[in-house]
């Protein structure tokens, strides 16, 4: 059932709300109380360009690679990795400096994408383990080379 509801914001929007009538109603009651969907998307567009410029601020002084990847990988990466970086600088329990220093050494954007999800400590241990198997990669690299 379509509905015309005002929303908290005082912007006003129709919704289809489908149920029976208390359960609709219920939802009209609830939806009162919240944004409107641009309103909504404004906020968080604004609370995401604070936390992306505090964590800018954060990682200022770090000697930061280029990340390699697709452009679009390059924008969502650079934000992970900044959200990230900050996260390990301002975290007490892990070293810093030694996984600050590993995870400035992944340039690569897939990277950051697919790890963006995991706990602090997974993270760091990925890290360390994706710098170990390209240290490993290099060496041998070299030997080839030597040889």
């Amino acid at each position: 059932m379509e509905q015309r509801i005002v929303h908290a914001c005082g912007h006003e929007q129709v919704h289809v709300i489908y149920g029976f009538d208390a359960q609709v109603a219920r939802k009209a009651r609830w939806l009162r109380t919240t944004q409107c969907r641009a309103c909504f998307i404004a906020d968080k567009q604004v609370e995401q360009a604070k936390e992306a410029f505090e964590n800018q601020a954060v990682i200022a002084n770090l000697d930061l690679p280029e990340l390699t990847g697709s452009g679009r990988q390059i924008d969502w990466a650079a934000t992970i990795r900044a959200g990230r970086l900050a996260a390990l600088t301002l975290d007490p329990v892990t070293t810093a400096d030694a996984d600050c220093a590993v995870c400035l050494q992944i340039s690569d954007a897939k990277w950051w994408i697919d790890h963006r999800t995991l706990p602090l400590g997974e993270f760091v241990a990925k890290a360390h383990a994706a710098r170990a198997t390209t240290d490993t990669v290099q060496t041998m690299s070299d030997r080839v080379q030597a040889a």
